[in-house]
């Protein structure tokens, strides 16, 4: 049971005690003789609480996230609540009623804090997500999107299948059948860049809910890009990342250049996706950071300038002669094909 203080909302209330402030409806729904509106509770009222449990304390709204005129949220303090007594209805020996309420008279309030969960160096969403610089023979089998599960007197000609859920047909990929709830990737083969393949993009991710003689059907689970009809389709690479664990500076590591920009952007800039041509025969992994910068040169007036740091990214995919950087940082809008690149954090091994 909690009695209402000045403040209190069922949003609150359903993120203190039930950790997800969407299940303000369960209060209510306990509590419809209390509280006429959902909008508007009063002090004093006495609210029903479901499933009572580990509860957490409300995270502090940062200064820079207040909005302008909202009172700042007090944590309520571990005290106990006195409630007033309250008359109980007689009812017979041994019968139970819910609308009977229970004879409370104090209850205390608990505060368990869960310990936030540590964040990942690379998240799955950026790992899949990347596109990839490589030999499509590095790529493995592949198959491609056949058509749209869709009624066979349907208009299915250049069709776009960009909605979750859509259900589609795949070719099976080196000719094996998959097995029902196997995950595969759906991408778009484009340009090439010699010597080191061609670019890769992910469209999305599928699972596969069932295996017929010559193609499979698949369900569109995730969506990156437009996915289309020829889409390439190969099985989905394993993701394994340590929480908490962030790469660590090194005073040398492996240099070499940018060679190509995922998206061919006017100013390339933080969030891209650019290729570097250092990779997994290096020793390169996921969460190694690179700096891209410009060499010391000569000015046009004849002085020697020092080099320039231009833009730092985080490794989120590894191939055997390349890797996929997420630029994170950068200190000038000069990102260009060519320039010069060097390890600088590595993961702990």
């Amino acid at each position: 049971m909690h009695v209402v203080r000045r403040g209190d909302t069922l949003w609150d209330l359903a993120e203190f005690y039930l950790t997800d402030p969407f299940l303000w409806p369960a209060i209510y729904r306990l509590n419809t003789m209390v509280v006429e509106d959902p909008h508007w509770i009063y002090p004093a009222e006495e609210l029903v609480l479901p499933l009572p449990g580990e509860v957490i304390a409300e995270r502090p709204v940062p200064e820079e996230e207040r909005v302008p005129g909202e009172e700042e949220r007090v944590p309520i303090p571990e005290v106990p609540v006195e409630v007033p007594p309250q008359e109980v209805p007689q009812v017979a020996e041994g019968a139970r009623t819910v609308f009977v309420p229970p004879d409370i008279r104090t209850t205390t309030l608990t505060y368990e804090p869960i310990p936030p969960v540590p964040p990942m160096a690379v998240t799955e969403g950026d790992f899949y997500r990347a596109g990839m610089l490589l030999p499509l023979a590095e790529l493995g089998p592949r198959g491609v999107v056949v058509d749209a599960a869709m009624p066979h007197n349907a208009e299915t000609s250049s069709i776009d299948l960009t909605n979750r859920y859509e259900q589609i047909y795949v070719s099976h990929a080196g000719g094996e059948a998959p097995e029902p709830g196997d995950r595969v990737l759906l991408t778009r083969i484009e340009d090439r860049v010699r010597p080191y393949g061609r670019i890769v993009r992910p469209t999305g991710i599928a699972v596969i809910v069932a295996v017929h003689e010559e193609v499979s059907t698949a369900v569109i689970t995730h969506v990156f890009d437009k996915i289309q009809v020829g889409n390439t389709v190969t099985g989905l690479e394993f993701f394994e990342m340590e929480r908490g664990v962030f790469a660590e500076a090194v005073p040398s590591g492996p240099e070499g250049e940018l060679v190509a920009l995922l998206d061919n952007q006017f100013v390339p800039g933080v969030g891209d996706y650019a290729f570097v041509n250092v990779g997994r025969d290096q020793g390169l992994v996921l969460g190694d950071e690179f700096e891209v910068y410009v060499s010391d040169r000569e000015s046009r007036l004849g002085y020697r300038v020092p080099e320039e740091p231009i833009a730092e990214g985080r490794v989120v995919r590894v191939t055997e002669r390349t890797a996929t950087i997420r630029l994170f940082k950068q200190e000038h809008p000069s990102i260009a094909i060519g320039l010069p690149v060097r390890l600088i954090r590595k993961m702990p091994s």
